[in-house]
């Protein structure tokens, strides 16, 4: 079994680093993905990959993509999405962990409101375009996305070796990494740098890296903010190679602060000790 230490454990084999991470080249963005569902407190600073429209998009790149058209709407095809059926929408996720790859995230809604999505990974130099699919019309699949070791493995095959094992150690960019595959796998967020500056979201921690006793195994920890109320809470351990072993997102409630206000403690009268009367001293 795993055994983390405490954040704030003195052990010599254990490292904590927290949010340091944003004094890294890849700044706090200050551009709320497009989808997200969390109003930004503006007095807090977030971190967030890069996101381009199709209009922002490299042409290097959109000339990629015209070409290998065909090619991104058989591997939707095959997983039951139809490029043709409906109007998607999308857009390039910048992940400077996998330069060899386009990402794209694609959206869209049926009449009943219901949201598929899924992200194509498009190789730019040749090879077969891949794909996670995410929701369809509103439901996950057996195994969704994030948790699915199938995409621990592909993400393990579109991120270099040589970025990987550094960006997942405590001296590399392992929120950007994290990140990378979050989104990979259908995460559209900012990240808040230090969220126990909103009273709100005291409960979501900030983003952490902790590093097991035997130095082979790193978890890296951070908060999503899905809605007003509830944030989802990201553990993703990678091994000393880099490579994705596990994953966990469960939901979690900020929650207001919970004051109380316990009634005044009754006084207690403390009795009067007795008078003493005049003190003699007796004659020898």
């Amino acid at each position: 079994m795993r055994k983390f230490l405490s954040l704030f454990s003195l052990a010599a084999l254990f490292f904590s680093v927290t949010s340091q991470v944003f004094a890294q080249n890849t700044s706090p963005s200050n551009q709320t993905p497009t989808g997200s569902v969390f109003a930004r407190n503006q007095k807090m600073e977030y971190f967030s990959l890069e996101h381009h429209t199709p209009e922002q998009m490299d042409p290097a790149d959109a000339a990629i993509l015209q070409k290998r058209n065909r090619d991104m709407a058989a591997e939707a095809e095959f997983y039951g999405y139809d490029m043709n059926s409906r109007a998607w929408t999308y857009e390039q996720v910048n992940c400077p962990m996998s330069p060899g790859h386009i990402v794209l995230r694609y959206s869209s809604q049926n009449p009943a409101g219901g949201t598929s999505l899924f992200t194509l990974l498009v190789p730019r130099s040749g090879g077969r375009v891949r794909i996670v699919p995410v929701l369809s019309n509103g439901a996950t699949r057996f195994k969704p996305a994030a948790v699915d070791p199938r995409n621990f493995q592909l993400f393990s095959e579109v991120v270099p070796a040589d970025l990987a094992k550094p960006n997942s150690g405590p001296d590399g960019k392992w929120l950007t990494l994290s990140a990378c595959y979050a989104e990979m796998t259908g995460a559209n967020f900012p990240i808040p740098k230090d969220p126990s500056s909103d009273v709100q979201m005291i409960n979501a921690p900030p983003p952490t890296i902790r590093i097991s006793i035997t130095g082979k195994e790193r978890e890296i920890r951070f908060a999503e903010p899905v809605s007003q109320k509830d944030f989802r809470l990201w553990r993703i351990t990678y091994n000393d190679a880099g490579h994705i072993i596990a994953v966990s997102d469960g939901e979690h409630s900020f929650g207001p602060p919970i004051v109380l206000h316990p009634a005044e403690p009754p006084v207690k009268q403390i009795p009067q000790p007795p008078a003493k009367g005049p003190q003699t001293t007796p004659h020898q």
